[in-house]
Order: C-alpha cells, then sequence, then structure tokens
C-alpha cells in the first residue's frame, strides 16, 4: 500500500512524523504537522497517509524519536525523493488522499528495443564527469548532473560513439559529493546534486530510445550516513567488519562507511538482505534499469545473499518486462571466474563478473611489458587467456567484462590508458609535458587496447573518455585529484585524439553489429608451428611479439563470416609481415579502425601487410 509509511526503529519509546507542504520558503515553518507513528511491536512503526486528510501538493516530511528522553530528528532511508535545508530530509506527494509518485510517460521508451547481453560495449560513466561546469575544465572538478547528459552529452557524445550500454557509477544519494559516490546515503533516491528522480527516468529513457541500455553501479557493502544507523543499527550493520572474517580472517572493509549485516539474522529476519532486495525492485520497476553492477563483491563475502539477490533481480526484471535482456556483474578484486558457472547451490552467484586479469594483461601486452618467470604461464598462454573467454575460466563470453580501464584509476598502473602508456615510454619519469613522438606512440597503444578490448571474447568496456585518450588533468599521482578529474571532452577534437576516436568508433560499430564477436569462438591463425598464430620468438624475452586470431563465429577458418586480428606489440616498425590467410582473396575484404594503409596482398594462401609500431589490424568479411 502506497500510504503506508513503514520503518524499523529500535529501542524507541515514541516515533512521530513531522510533514511541511513543500515548497518550504526560507526557515522552518512554526507549526510543522506532528503525527505519531504506530509500533506492530516487532520493531516496526508504521503510519497511514491516506487517514491524514492531507491536501493534494508535495510535503517534506522527517521522523522524530524518543528514547529515553532523547529526541532525535532523522530522515526516511526508504525516501524516494529528498530535499536539503539543514540537513536532508524526505519529499512526498499527495494527490485525493492518496501518497502518489509525480507523473511520468514512459510511452515510446523502446521503438528500437534493447541489446541482448553478449551484443553489449559498456562505456562505464562517473556521472559527476559528465560536465565539469561553466569553468570546470580551469578547477578540473566535475558537476555533471542528469539534465545536461540527458540534453547534451547523450546526443552529442555518446549516440556518435556507437556504445549500446552505460554502466554510470553509482547515482544514488551519496555523501561522496566531489568523488565516485561510492558511500551511499538514501538508497532511494538519486543523488540531490545531480537531480531528481524525473530527471533520472528522462535519461534512462531517452537512453532506450536510441537503443542504449543502462546499469546501475550499487553500493552494498556499505553504507554512509544512511539513516538507518540512527534507526536500528543492530539490524542492519556490524559494529566492526570482524564480526563477519573473510576465509583469510580479515574483517570486512568499510571504506568509511557502515558495512551491512548479511550472515545473521536480528530480530528474525535477514534485514539488511531484504532493504537491498526493495532497493532492487525499486530501480527496476521505477527506474526501468537493465541490470547492476555490484561493488565490491569480495567485501561482501556472502555466495548466498548474492546470488539470492541476482535470482530476485532477474524476476522482477521478467515480471516487469518479460522477455528484455538483464544483467548483473560482480566487481571481484578476488578474480574467481567460477561464481558466474553453476557452482553455487546448483546456479551461478551473478551472470557476469569484471575480469581483473584481462585489464592487467591488456595494458601489458600493448606495451610489450608482459613479462613471465619461470613457473609462471608463457605470454602466449596468457595473450590466448586475454582474448578467449574459455581459456579464461568463464563459460561464455558474456560471463566476463573484458575491460582495458575503470574508474578505478588511483593506483599508477590504474590509471587511464594514455597516461598509463605515457608513462611507461618515458621509463616513468614524465613532468607533465608531452613530447610529441611519445604521444603519437601512446595514442597508438590506446588504440591497440581497445582494438583488442573490442575483439576478444568478453563483454568489452572501458571507461567515458578513454576513447578519444583523455589524460588525467589533475597530478596523475594524487588518487583524490583524479577521483574528481571530470572529462574533458574538448580533447576529443584535438589533432591525434580526433583521429583515434573516429578509429574506436568504426571498431565499436563493428563489436556491435558483427554476428562473429557476438559468440565465443576464437581461432588463432597467421603463424605455424607449436605455437600456432604467435610468431615462433613470440615466448622469448626479446622476441617478435607478432600473432593473429580470427573470431570465426563456429566457423571453420577461412570462411566468409568473420573477425580477423593481426598484431604487433613490439616498439618495431614491419613493413611486411607474412601470415597464412586461409581467406584467399576476397574483394569484400575491410578493415576497420585502420589509418589508411594497404589492405593485404593476398597470393598462395598468405597476406603480405604491413604493420607499425604496437598496431593491431583488425579485418572483416
Amino acid at each position: 500500500m502506497r500510504s503506508l509509511i513503514r520503518i524499523p526503529v529500535l529501542d524507541a519509546q515514541a516515533v512521530q512524523i513531522h510533514l511541511s507542504p513543500a515548497p518550504r520558503q526560507g526557515s522552518f515553518p512554526p507549526g510543522w504537522r506532528v503525527d505519531d507513528l504506530l509500533s506492530t511491536g516487532d520493531g516496526w512503526w508504521q503510519i497511514d497517509l491516506a487517514s491524514l486528510a492531507l491536501s493534494d501538493g508535495a510535503y517534506e516530511y522527517e521522523f522524530v524519536v524518543e528514547r529515553n528522553g532523547h529526541f532525535e530528528r532523522v530522515a526516511d532511508p526508504y525516501a524516494e525523493e529528498i530535499t536539503r535545508f539543514s540537513g536532508y530530509r524526505g519529499v512526498l506527494h499527495m494527490r485525493q488522499g492518496a501518497r502518489v509518485r509525480p507523473q511520468f510517460s514512459w510511452d515510446h521508451e523502446l521503438p528500437r528495443g534493447l541489446p541482448n547481453n553478449n551484443e553489449l560495449v559498456i562505456y562505464e560513466l562517473p556521472m559527476r564527469w559528465v560536465d565539469p561546469g561553466d569553468d570546470g575544465y580551469n578547477r578540473q572538478i566535475g558537476l555533471g548532473t542528469f539534465d545536461r547528459a540527458t540534453f547534451e552529452w547523450l546526443q552529442q557524445r555518446l549516440v556518435p560513439s556507437g556504445v549500446n550500454c552505460i554502466e554510470l557509477l553509482p547515482v544514488q544519494d551519496s555523501a561522496d559529493t566531489l568523488n565516485w559516490g561510492y558511500g551511499t546515503r538514501f538508497f532511494f533516491a538519486p543523488d540531490f546534486d545531480m537531480g531528481q528522480p524525473f530527471d533520472l527516468k528522462l535519461f534512462v529513457k531517452r537512453c532506450h530510445q536510441q537503443g542504449i541500455r543502462v546499469l546501475m553501479d550499487l553500493v552494498i557493502n556499505h553504507a554512509r550516513k544512511c539513516p538507518l544507523s540512527k534507526l536500528a543499527f543492530d539490524w542492519f550493520f556490524l559494529e566492526d567488519g570482524s564480526e563477519e572474517p573473510d576465509p583469510n580472517g580479515d574483517g570486512r572493509p568499510s571504506w568509511g562507511g557502515d558495512v551491512f549485516r548479511y550472515r545473521e539474522q536480528r530480530g528474525g529476519a535477514y534485514h539488511a538482505r531484504n532493504f537491498h532486495f526493495d532497493v532492487a525492485e525499486f530501480l527496476i520497476r521505477e527506474y526501468h534499469v537493465d541490470g547492476f553492477r555490484l561493488d565490491e563483491f569480495k567485501g561482501i563475502d556472502n555466495y548466498d545473499f548474492v546470488q539470492d539477490f541476482t535470482d530476485h533481480a532477474h524476476r522482477v526484471s521478467q515480471d516487469a518486462f518479460p522477455g528484455q535482456p538483464f544483467l548483473v556483474i560482480a566487481e571481484d578484486s578476488w578474480r574467481r571466474s567460477g561464481i558466474t558457472g553453476n557452482n553455487h547451490r546448483g546456479g551461478r552467484v551473478v551472470d557476469s563478473m569484471w575480469d581483473f586479469n584481462f585489464r592487467d594483461d591488456v595494458r601489458r601486452l600493448a606495451s610489450n611489458t608482459l613479462w613471465t618467470k619461470l613457473g609462471e604461464p608463457s605470454r602466449s598462454a596468457r595473450t590466448r587467456r586475454l582474448l578467449s573467454a574459455h581459456h579464461a575460466g568463464f563459460g561464455d563470453l558474456a560471463h566476463r567484462v573484458a575491460y582495458c580501464t575503470s574508474h578505478d584509476i588511483e593506483a599508477d598502473d590504474e590509471q587511464r590508458l594514455f597516461d598509463y602508456f605515457l608513462d611507461k615510454l618515458a621509463g616513468g619519469e614524465r613532468d607533465g609535458r608531452l613530447e610529441p613522438g611519445l604521444s603519437r606512440l601512446a595514442l597508438e597503444q590506446v588504440h591497440s587496447a581497445l582494438a583488442l578490448t573490442l575483439t576478444a571474447a568478453g563483454i568489452p568496456m572501458f571507461l567515458a573518455g578513454e576513447e578519444f585518450a583523455d589524460l588525467h588533468d589533475t597530478d596523475r599521482r594524487n588518487w583524490r585529484h583524479k577521483m574528481s578529474d571530470p572529462v574533458d571532452w574538448t580533447r576529443a577534437d584535438f589533432p591525434g585524439h580526433r583521429e583515434l576516436l573516429s578509429r574506436v568508433r568504426e571498431l565499436v560499430e563493428l563489436r556491435t553489429t558483427h554476428s562473429a564477436l557476438q559468440r565465443n569462438e576464437v581461432e588463432f591463425f597467421g603463424f605455424g608451428g607449436a605455437n600456432r598464430g604467435f610468431h615462433p620468438s613470440f615466448d622469448e624475452n626479446n622476441g617478435e611479439r607478432l600473432f593473429a586470431f580470427c573470431r570465426a563465429g563456429g566457423h571453420p577458418l577461412g570462411h566468409s563470416n568473420q573477425v580477423i586480428v593481426v598484431a604487433n606489440c613490439r616498439d618495431q616498425q614491419y613493413p611486411e609481415v607474412l601470415v597464412d590467410w586461409p581467406w584467399g582473396y576476397r574483394p569484400a575484404l575491410r578493415e576497420h579502425g585502420g589509418h589508411g594503409q594497404p589492405l593485404p596482398y593476398i597470393e598462395h594462401g598468405r597476406a603480405k601487410l604491413a604493420l607499425d609500431r604496437f598496431q593491431v589490424r583488425v579485418f572483416s568479411l
């Protein structure tokens, strides 16, 4: 029943709701309406708004909790909309005696339909980074809003890029005003500084109208300044992470907040689990989201809960939107691919996971720093694992998110691609100035990393701005500054960056349209011998870094509907490279993401082609 407000409150003698018509002007009104909530005797307190005969309109509201003669004002942890004035409060709407939500029309939401999980190219977007504000490029502080994202960035930047899925960093209200938002305060309300519920719904609708799915990043390991901590802390949170140690005996991380309680019941129920089930259902039904990315899976450390969350989200999605695709992704820094297989209680824990190994090795491969030690897998074995979901331990390409960069840019080896490659080329000594020769080479390495990401067997993902090689404009050694550094969209118009953007767009289009890239098969070719697909000296420390593979699409090599990749991951130019070429001469051969070189010369089952330094060339038939 929409008009029933129900909240958990422990050890209270009385709970009241204070209401004031909105919008409120200036100071607090002298006569807030005050009504008592009734205790249900099991730790919950409730009130039926329909019984209050409230006039039509919006109301600001909060609770006052009495404990042992002490009165504390607390906001509603289930508030769907909030306001800020000397603290945060919920906003509710009444019409004809009943609680309602502001009207929003989802008409004509899906004229194009939405891509399936195996067809996705994910664009990871910190909403705060969308817009730096009028002088943000000088201050390097992101101030993005749903409004600017919908009416400016979406059409100008995202749609032309060709990506078909956005993964939004947390957009629920957070105490983290200037960084990524991984400390949720109000789980049912959009962030106050980003916009209102209407604005977020419109953003999702506009994305769907362009055939773009929207995933939301959820922080369910912990909360920061959440009203639940004042109302019923013991039900929802741990006093200390050590109450739920991981297999190594370490306590669960708090990341500066309160850690949710998942292993033991309190008050006869798993209240934290149920809370997040409610959050998932609300976001699916009200905001039409197409999936979730679960932050800090390792820290949550509870397969049962996450599996139940995944199953619940899928049931809600199919009930609300039958036949539409849905996806739950985990960020597991312990790199356990088994969570995507049928390995827990007869099923998978999540649908997919970020592949940290891919992120690390694609950067190393594209910069020729993929070194191996005695007893470790060879360079070619790691490259096979990089490019093939099956070799990496995944049952399907949609079980892994193959990403080359993400918002996690704190460490030196996690920074933006352009910064990463520039540092490698400069030997770690870079004073911020861009030497033209190194810059051109680093741009080619960015292209190579993205080309491998977009042609490997996995769901490709990259961070906003990587498509044109954005750069850290703040101190790249200061993780706090990097967290608030917005995307510099003007850099997309710089020489070299503009050309890169055009090349990457071609590769994105190929990934979203070519059926072979949406299947699992990866075949290596081009170089014979025991290590097929790799130059004979590929595994030697000073050897060649030439290799070739094909996304075969379920057909034998040489079929007409395949994607062909020939790569040079070394700082050496090759005017001519000879590779075995089972396709013969095909007039339909086309290059994607190239820069004007001649197509391969094909004769007697072999192809002759040029490869620049650190170049990956991609062809299709």
